[in-house]
């Protein structure tokens, strides 16, 4: 069961399905928007192909493009795709109906909601958008590597010192984003990002609430720290805690390279999933505007 010390069922009502979205407040909007100074928009998308990151053990995302060739003069064509994937490929975003344990998902409604006809609790469609306040913590930097060790675990004191070094804090209503190098491992090391990836764990849950954070992505396919061989269902996971226990969204495979180059460590962020009825999770092209 969920540890009633560490959780947001009923905060927002025992009907809510947005979670953590109800931090999102038109004045916190408001506020992120006059973070823009420069005009610069960040994509931090990665490629949404079959050669581009997706978590191992799911299938690869197929695109056919079928096209008209009307050879008469005057005879307009037209060419169109069709594209067969895991809504989880790519950069993407978890519903809070992603998850579940002891028959219990996000806001302890019952597991009975999910059937192979899709998610009838908390699925991806009630979220229309993320724009508030976003913060990036480069840890590579931080630490003076590379990239995070497979399976490294970022702690909550590691992200706060991240965020003191580099003059930024953490606020409520904030989407926090966190490199650990492993997209840049994924382009030079296929067969180590393959094994897993570092990232935080189900330890910084507490922090997460304090800090009233509405998501956590990162540059990996899962966010949290993982070795795959080695985790089991009975896991402790972060996805778990996040998720079902808080409310709190985790946006996956983002590609945070530019952000780390040019040292942007706050940013207005844009968010919108597709909205795909009763789904676990969706695509998502977030944005990042200074």
């Amino acid at each position: 069961m969920t540890n009633p010390e560490v959780t947001n069922w009923g905060r927002w009502g025992e009907d809510d399905e947005l979670g953590t979205l109800n931090l999102i407040t038109p004045e916190r909007i408001l506020s992120a928007v006059r973070l823009v100074k420069k005009g610069r928009t960040y994509n931090l998308s990665v490629p949404l192909d079959k050669g581009g990151p997706q978590f191992p053990s799911f299938h690869k995302t197929w695109q056919v493009t079928y096209l008209t060739n009307r050879q008469s003069p005057g005879e307009y064509n037209v060419a169109d795709d069709v594209v067969m994937m895991e809504t989880h490929s790519g950069t993407h975003m978890d519903s809070l109906g992603h998850v579940w344990r002891d028959g219990k998902m996000w806001n302890g409604k019952s597991s009975t909601n999910v059937t192979s006809f899709g998610v009838n609790w908390a699925g991806i469609h009630n979220v229309s958008a993320l724009v508030t306040r976003g913060v990036m913590l480069d840890m590579p930097r931080f630490k003076r590597v590379e990239h995070l060790k497979l399976g490294e675990i970022i702690r909550a004191q590691d992200m706060e010192a991240c965020a003191k070094a580099q003059g930024v804090d953490i606020r409520p209503g904030d989407v926090l984003l966190v490199r650990t190098g492993w997209y840049k491992v994924f382009q030079d090391d296929l067969d180590l990002w393959s094994q897993g990836e570092p990232g935080p764990d189900a330890s910084c849950t507490s922090w997460l609430k304090e800090k009233e954070i509405v998501a956590i992505g990162a540059d990996n396919a899962a966010v949290e720290a993982l070795v795959y061989r080695n985790v089991t269902s009975l896991s402790p996971r972060l996805h778990i805690t996040a998720l079902r226990d808080l409310g709190v969204y985790l946006l996956e495979n983002l590609n945070l390279e530019q952000l780390a180059r040019d040292e942007v460590y706050e940013f207005l962020f844009m968010a919108a999933p597709l909205c795909l009825t009763k789904a676990t999770g969706a695509p998502v092209s977030p944005l990042a505007i200074v």
